[in-house]
């Protein structure tokens, strides 16, 4: 397995993204690496704040998926070029500058971890 270094990873982020939304708070990610397969969502931490799959949805391609529903036999395609939006649901934050991680499994890469701060504008 690719070893991805998180310098590169960071490239996926879409900075300023960070934004409060009507059911959580969310972020985009960018593939600009090439098409691959996220077959886990581990956890997202804002700050020292864990919220595991339970508490994730991704939007890709307009719809919800459960990051529960995102397993190895039922991997969700990440194609280049393609925008995911991260959701945390049922979380509110106030404005202020965040350290945020991403933790998932692609099949390509194995265990990925994406570490950036941004800022939550109010």
């Amino acid at each position: 397995m690719t070893v991805i270094p998180n310098f590169i990873l960071k490239r996926m982020y879409k900075t300023g993204s960070l934004r409060r939304l009507p059911d959580g708070v969310g972020f985009d990610i960018v593939n600009n690496l090439g098409p691959g397969q996220i077959s886990l969502v581990q956890s997202i931490k804002l700050n020292n704040q864990v919220y595991a799959a339970e508490h994730l949805v991704l939007i890709i391609n307009g719809e919800s998926v459960p990051a529960t529903t995102i397993q190895e036999d039922s991997p969700a395609t990440f194609f280049l070029n393609q925008v995911i939006t991260c959701v945390i649901q049922d979380t509110q934050l106030v404005a202020g500058s965040y350290d945020l991680t991403l933790e998932l499994v692609s099949r390509e890469a194995g265990k990925v971890s994406l570490s950036i701060k941004d800022t939550l504008a109010d």
